[in-house]
């Protein structure tokens, strides 16, 4: 999943006539264009704004739901009342979002800095942030190539990354790190940041820290727990620390082609079976985190297993059914109906719920399954699990098994105690 940061494009060029011989408007089209090229989804109020709305209701949720703002400051602008209210909006969305929210002033031809004191826009001390000088020489044909490179931030954190959500999760548990560790971690996991921007070295690092990073097995060095090792001592909060342990191993570890295939049997439209060999207890656990995709897993359940007698397909599927009551709240005689569309609900709102089965995948269990549950995800952990016409994993070698569910387990109890990160 990939986003386009959305910048909203605060102007004056209401006044802007052709008899005039005033280009605002010019500059505004090419910098819109610019920006689409660039990455981005530029939002302009002659997109939605209508006759008759209300401005200030509108305008104030088209920022609100933007990532950013980029102030053209036009001679028009500096005695604009519209501009000053975007920007006091703007500024006080960068503050809520603890300076996530990004405002770029663009100076155009005619406006200098000296300008600002006496302007309209004196108030909101714009000079503090980083600004950009278009002009008259380069025309409005030919933004400045700063504009693009001072919202790279944005495209990196939402559009430039396979996996927004999920390192803005990350990203966001890091919160209290220092700058100087943040810079510390990136260096260890080879990602760069820019310099005294804080937001962005937060999220390069979570980007570094998801990416994949195979070993062959325990023993083997590894950037990320390196990282981690610094890092985790720097986060106040025992969940936190554990929220990152527990996205992070297994981005790292779970081959990235795995996790698209077992993704892929999930959300597609045919049978939910996979297949993985896998010895250890956790390692499903890990493989549906990483197919997720998403802040929240998949709910997954797993029912005991039962041995190879008399019954014993009917037992399962008799424990599916009361884990999947007891998870939905249901009386114990709902129908089938009810159960059904209880699953479509969940499925919708947070995805396929998966049954996690440690046993091999017996043809007659794997039909009986299907039959009473077609939209769960069956995932069958188990050294030999084989099964002809059934999508199978490659899984892990024994070392590379072992290495991530020990990780796992040695940073979870490094997490529960802060003293024990150090």
């Amino acid at each position: 999943m990939v986003r386009r940061p959305r910048i909203f494009l605060s102007h004056s060029s209401s006044k802007c006539t052709v008899e005039s011989g005033c280009q605002c408007r010019r500059y505004l089209e090419s910098l819109e264009s610019h920006l689409k090229d660039s990455g981005f989804d530029p939002v302009v109020d002659r997109a939605f704004l209508n006759g008759g709305d209300e401005w200030h209701q509108e305008v104030l949720k088209e920022i609100m739901t933007s990532h950013g703002m980029v102030i053209l400051i036009s001679p028009h602008a500096l005695v604009s009342h519209y501009v000053l209210e975007e920007a006091i909006v703007a500024t006080a969305r960068k503050v809520a979002s603890e300076d996530a929210f990004l405002i770029l002033p663009v100076l155009l031809p005619g406006v200098r800095r000296s300008h600002l004191a006496d302007s309209g826009l004196k108030k909101l001390n714009l000079g503090r942030f980083d600004m950009v000088d278009w002009s008259a020489k380069a025309g409005p044909a030919k933004p400045p190539p700063k504009i693009a490179a001072s919202l790279l931030p944005l495209a990196e954190r939402l559009g430039a990354v396979p996996y927004p959500e999920v390192t803005a999760f990350v990203a966001g548990r890091m919160s209290d790190v220092p700058s100087v560790v943040l810079e510390e971690a990136a260096t260890v996991l080879g990602v760069p940041t820019l310099a005294h921007a804080t937001d962005h070295s937060r999220h390069r690092v979570a980007q570094g820290l998801l990416t994949e990073r195979p070993v062959r097995g325990p023993g083997d060095a590894c950037p990320m727990r390196v990282a981690l090792k610094g890092l985790l001592p720097q986060v106040r909060q025992a969940t936190e620390r554990a929220d990152i342990v527990d996205v992070v191993v297994p981005y790292a570890r779970v081959p990235k082609t795995d996790a698209e295939r077992l993704r892929g049997v999930a959300l597609g439209a045919g049978e939910r079976v996979a297949l993985l060999p896998a010895e250890l207890g956790e390692t499903p656990d890990m493989y549906v985190r990483r197919a997720s995709e998403t802040p929240e897993p998949w709910t997954v359940c797993r029912p005991g297993p039962r041995l190879d007698v008399p019954g014993y397909v009917e037992g399962i599927v008799a424990d599916i059914r009361a884990l999947l009551i007891e998870e939905f709240y249901l009386d114990s005689g709902c129908g089938d109906d009810e159960l059904s569309g209880e699953l479509a609900r969940h499925e919708a709102e947070s995805g396929p719920f998966t049954v996690v089965l440690r046993q091999p995948p017996d043809a007659r269990l794997v039909d009986a399954l299907l039959t009473h549950f077609p939209r769960l995800l069956f995932l069958f952990a188990h050294p030999g699990a084989e099964a002809a016409g059934r999508v199978r994993l490659e899984g892990m070698t024994p070392g590379q098994e072992r290495d991530m569910v020990r990780t796992h387990r040695q940073f979870m109890a490094r997490s529960a105690d802060r003293r024990d990160c150090r």
